[in-house]
């Protein structure tokens, strides 16, 4: 393989304020439920139906942790850049893959929420750590339902190796980190 033909990197992202506040009430309602369960429910509805909803909130509090440890994982192998989620370390996700030297229109830095050459994407994939990610770039690729366009973290080994592939696509930020 050539010196430019592979690069991975993997971030992991930024929990929400808004998820993890609804993930702590749905917490203290299951605990509420609990208690309530045990001093109302159990004695009046029965012991069946009263485990029945207890293990449907506490499926539903499993479900919404899986969700609050995500890693994105990117990988750029010769032309092909594919772009996974990884759930809890334990599910697999593929997002995206983009053929770089068919359908890239722009690889740039991406600042202040603007798309720089004037693109307008049908849609925009943000596989970003957090929205204030300062090494963030924007993938411009065109699908056979228009355009769309991928947001990630980036790295400089990144970036040089797919300028490399497609060098009149990319342009290039400074004080990217190394890896």
């Amino acid at each position: 393989m050539y010196e430019h033909d592979f690069c991975e990197y993997a971030v992991k992202k930024a929990c929400a304020g808004r998820y993890l506040a609804l993930l702590v009430c749905v917490s203290v309602a299951l605990l509420a439920f609990v208690v309530c369960f045990f001093l109302f429910i159990l004695p009046a509805a029965g012991l069946f139906i009263g485990a029945v909803v207890l293990t449907l909130f506490g499926t539903l509090v499993w479900y919404l942790s899986r969700f609050s440890f995500i890693e994105y994982e990117y990988t750029q192998t010769a032309g092909i850049f594919d772009a996974a989620s990884v759930y809890c370390k334990q599910y697999r996700k593929e997002r995206v893959s983009v053929d770089l030297k068919k359908s890239a229109r722009l690889v740039a830095p991406y600042k202040d929420g603007r798309i720089e050459g004037g693109y307008s994407p049908r849609r925009i994939l943000d596989l970003r750590s957090s929205p204030d990610a300062a090494n963030a770039y924007i993938i411009v690729y065109e699908t056979e339902n228009g355009t769309e366009a991928l947001l990630f973290d980036a790295t400089a080994r990144m970036i040089e190796n797919i300028r490399h592939q497609v060098p009149s696509v990319t342009v290039l930020a400074d004080g990217l980190p190394e890896e």
